[in-house]
């Protein structure tokens, strides 16, 4: 109510909550890198940064404060992304076969993420990202090695380039062949990399 006695409504924008200050920030991030994950899925590398804001339900400023731009919200999910693998590689008998699987399934469900990561943009922004990935994938080498899962040419830099060889191609495939184009080049990979094959 006014000094005029008059109510008013308030109205806030749909999909904005409350604003609950400092203590809400780790979640409101969270909430960023998953609605940025699933529009950049559903509408590509240029959907519009507000629809991720209210899909959050953050508001703008909340998100530029935690990420500047769309290429630090993209190497925040990859970020996670490595994470899901790491936990996954972490309780397999099959190093080698978990990695590639889930690099092929992140790879199929967000080639656009992977697309602009990629991109010559996104340098400065992806270079922890890199350094991430080779400490993941020479973690994924000595166990997929211990486990007798590998052929005994393969290296550590086979498997970092096998990444490379799988998200790519995904990332650059015409929409709806993104599983089609990483099935056929996960058949190159394991015949090279698998022991026996």
């Amino acid at each position: 109510m006014d000094g005029a006695g008059n109510t008013r409504a308030r109205h806030r924008p749909q999909g904005l909550q409350k604003n609950r200050g400092p203590l809400a920030g780790p979640e409101n991030r969270q909430s960023l890198i998953d609605a940025g994950r699933a529009e950049f899925i559903a509408h590509g590398a240029s959907v519009p940064l507000s629809r991720i804001a209210k899909r959050a339900g953050v508001g703008q400023g909340s998100l530029y404060r935690h990420f500047p731009n769309r290429f630090a919200l993209a190497v925040a999910v990859f970020e996670q992304n490595l994470q899901e693998i790491r936990r996954r590689v972490a309780v397999s008998s099959s190093p080698y076969s978990v990695f590639l699987s889930t690099v092929e399934q992140q790879a199929s469900e967000a080639s656009v993420i992977i697309d602009l990561v990629a991109s010559g943009e996104a340098q400065a922004e992806a270079e922890s990202l890199r350094r991430d990935l080779r400490e993941l994938v020479t973690e994924v080498f000595d166990a997929a090695s211990a486990a007798g899962e590998l052929a005994p040419h393969v290296t550590a830099v086979d498997l970092l380039s096998a990444v490379q060889m799988l998200a790519l191609p995904v990332a650059k495939a015409p929409a709806g062949e993104h599983g089609a184009v990483a099935e056929r080049v996960r058949q190159i990979l394991d015949a090279w990399f698998l022991r026996g094959s």
